[in-house]
């Protein structure tokens, strides 16, 4: 897999018309900083790709802003996530053990439109969706902190069968 860095700016038309070419096979939606609900071009250009069925793959902001671009907005935790020793529960019931850095969640009613497959065992927050009607997961957590656990690789070839 080959991979290709753009800039939030690209426009959606743009990578809709790559994704059609078949020149690209999804869309990785990196993490933050930041406070997802004031990105409104980067949601409106989410909402695009999910109309378009790309394969979409976010960590953390990522997560954040497909949690809204599907009409759940996130909020901000009492206590902040941080550090490099978080377990997590995913859907097979394997505990995790992640990296953490952010400071709102995605809400539980999200669940009416993605399947909930990691969970914060810390505070039962969500840490990772898979999406009911399009070709999207996200995590919360770091799969790609390094140095980090390394736990939640697995979660990157999910996704690569996904575009593939």
């Amino acid at each position: 897999m080959e991979v290709e860095v753009v800039p939030n700016s690209i426009e959606a038309d743009r990578v809709i018309a790559r994704y059609h070419a078949g020149e690209i096979g999804g869309v990785f939606l990196s993490n933050g900083p930041g406070d997802p609900l004031i990105l409104k071009e980067e949601q409106a250009k989410i909402k695009r790709f999910i109309e378009a069925k790309i394969p979409l793959f976010g960590i953390c902001l990522g997560h954040q802003l497909l949690s809204i671009a599907h009409g759940y907005d996130t909020y901000k935790l009492k206590f902040g996530h941080h550090g490099g020793n978080h377990p997590i529960k995913n859907e097979e019931g394997m505990v995790e053990i992640t990296a953490q850095n952010h400071n709102y969640n995605v809400p539980q009613t999200i669940t009416q439109v993605a399947r909930v497959t990691h969970t914060n065992l810390f505070d039962g927050t969500i840490e990772g969706l898979a999406y009911n009607d399009s070709p999207t997961l996200s995590v919360q957590h770091h799969p790609e902190a390094s140095p980090g656990p390394h736990e939640s690789a697995y979660i990157f070839k999910k996704f690569f069968e996904m575009v593939r």
